[in-house]
Order: C-alpha cells, then sequence, then structure tokens
C-alpha cells in the first residue's frame, strides 16, 4: 500500500508520459490491411447499359498509420470507374490506385484484379404485353370468369439484345387457392433476367373475377 502511495507526483507524471509515449507510437506506427472493395460505375453513357462484368468487387491492400486505418469507413469504400469512353461491346479498363477515394495518408500497394472487363449493350425502347400468371383453384363452387392487367402493355428500357426479340412479360404468380370473391392485388414483374434502365416499371395491378358455378349453393 505504501508502494502505491509513495511518490504520487512522480507516479502521476510517469503514468501520462507513459500515455503520450503510446498515443504517438499508435499515430506513427505503420499497419496493413486487406479489404475486399465493390467496383461502382459513373458517367454511363445514356445510349448504353452494363450488361456483365468480370468481377463485381476487387481486393485491395491497404498501408498507413494504424490510427488511420481504424478510422476508414471501409463500408463506404468504392473503386469508381468512369465509362464516358466507353462503347458497345467489351471494354477493358485498368483499375489504378487514382479510381479509389481513401486519406492521402493511406497508400494501397495491391489491387487484385488489376484491371477488369466490362460489357455494355446498347439501349431500345420496347412495349411489350403484360402476362399474368395464377396458380391454384377458387374454392369449391366457383370459377374463374376474368383475369384483367393493368396495365396490359408497359414500356421496357434496357439491353437491345435482350429486348429485341421480346414479346411478353410474366408476373409473379399470384395465389387463386380458395378464391371465393373478386381479388385486386399489385403482383410484381418478372424482370430480374432482364438489364434495364432504372425507373422502368416493376408492378402491376391484376384482378381475378370469380363466380359462382350456375346451380352450385
Amino acid at each position: 500500500m505504501k508502494f502505491i502511495t509513495k511518490n504520487p507526483t512522480l507516479k502521476i507524471i510517469s503514468l501520462i508520459l507513459a500515455i503520450i509515449l503510446w498515443l504517438f507510437v499508435r499515430s506513427t506506427s505503420e499497419s496493413e490491411v486487406g479489404l475486399v472493395v465493390p467496383l461502382e460505375f459513373f458517367r454511363v453513357p445514356s445510349n448504353l447499359i452494363v450488361t456483365q462484368v468480370s468481377a463485381d468487387a476487387v481486393n485491395v491492400r491497404i498501408v498507413g498509420p494504424f490510427y488511420q486505418l481504424e478510422r476508414f469507413p471501409t463500408k463506404e469504400g468504392r473503386a469508381r470507374i468512369d465509362l464516358s469512353g466507353a462503347r458497345p461491346g467489351t471494354n477493358a479498363f485498368d483499375i489504378l490506385t487514382d479510381n479509389f477515394n481513401i486519406p492521402k495518408v493511406l497508400k494501397i500497394v495491391q489491387i487484385t484484379p488489376s484491371s477488369v472487363k466490362v460489357e455494355l449493350d446498347r439501349v431500345m425502347d420496347k412495349v411489350v404485353h403484360v402476362k399474368s400468371a395464377v396458380k391454384g383453384k377458387p374454392a369449391e363452387g366457383y370459377r374463374v370468369t376474368k383475369i384483367a392487367v393493368d396495365p396490359p402493355y408497359i414500356n421496357l428500357q434496357g439491353a437491345r439484345s435482350q429486348l429485341e426479340g421480346l414479346r411478353e412479360v410474366l408476373t409473379e404468380e399470384v395465389d387463386i387457392s380458395g378464391l371465393g370473391e373478386t381479388l385486386e392485388v399489385e403482383v410484381p414483374l418478372r424482370l430480374a433476367a432482364l438489364k434495364l434502365k432504372e425507373g422502368v416499371r416493376s408492378s402491376v395491378k391484376v384482378t381475378v373475377v370469380v363466380q359462382k358455378e350456375p346451380g352450385s349453393r
């Protein structure tokens, strides 16, 4: 106990010096981390759309002061690639340190892969028919008399290679099992396989009309 209380001023000074030394070492010592960074494309020509990329993300090794690496917002990290000069077909882009937005005190020492291939297609507009998909049977003694889709046609804007021969799109399935009255429901369209511009309508209203069978109670 005496050892703890003896020369308290000297012990406090020693503690302060130890903290200062720890902070100094922490701020000057370098460390290295590995991150998986997603790719982000910008300045895409309005008449083109990205249909395929050889990699969705890159692996990077970053070196720098430990305290900066600790504070680096890894979730906000992006490798941004300018597509303003892209052309239809396959385009190859080198991934350089300039593609990353990181503090100047940090240094990227490795990028894997070092390049990416981006496939682009021309954009076209296409008006296609919407067809509803239903499953199940209505309640006993009822039958389906009408299935209506609103709107019955939609305008798609996307990759020419996909839309050129397209005539119709389907809705997700509407389950009418046990249905005993008219059903109105907003239903998503099956568009996941298509490369489309943002803002394209993704759902329609489906109305299923059922009536009692003649002679049923």
